[in-house]
């Protein structure tokens, strides 16, 4: 049973890396970070929490906080209630995995998710977005998912980033 769970992962990782190597698009690579973020079910997130999207040549790997309340804190000393627990988790949104582009589309497949039923299937679970780059800035619209979206992303690989100063 061991052998039989090893053999399956192994499998679908090197799936995974087959299936995004054949696909690079230098039009994704690199680190962004999120500049603003709307659903198109009308939900507008005015000032948009932190958030990262890192593309390379075969793989992504996003994590942004969903929604325009921030996070919720908790008393270090007491330690996390049940519903604290559930309302930091639920706040963040984290997945990574493979890749492919088509034209000015791109699907990713989420061999890790924090969501089990989204990365459940792996590698047959892609999930398609439109993409558009102008320099420094990458908007991607998501479609296919249940809550589609719309989120600007601002490069930051080579550059200053939120968490550094210029005197670094």
């Amino acid at each position: 049973m061991k052998k039989k769970i090893i053999t399956s992962l192994v499998t679908g990782f090197a799936l995974m890396l087959g299936l995004s190597a054949t696909h690079a698009d230098e039009r994704l690579e690199g680190a962004w970070i999120v500049a603003s973020w709307e659903s198109l079910n009308g939900q507008e997130i005015d000032e948009a929490q932190p958030g990262m999207y890192i593309f390379t040549s075969k793989n992504y790997a996003i994590m942004y906080v969903n929604t325009d309340d921030e996070r919720p804190g908790y008393d270090a000393e007491a330690g996390r209630t049940d519903d604290e627990t559930l309302a930091a988790y639920e706040s963040l949104t984290a997945n990574a995995g493979g890749y492919s582009v088509e034209g000015d589309t791109f699907k990713t497949y989420a061999y890790i998710s924090k969501d089990t039923n989204y990365m459940a299937g792996f590698p047959g679970n892609g999930v398609e977005h439109e993409f558009e780059r102008d320099g420094d800035v990458l908007i991607i619209t998501g479609t296919s998912g249940p809550n589609p979206y719309t989120v600007e992303l601002l490069r930051v690989e080579g550059a200053v980033g939120p968490w550094e100063s210029d005197s670094e």
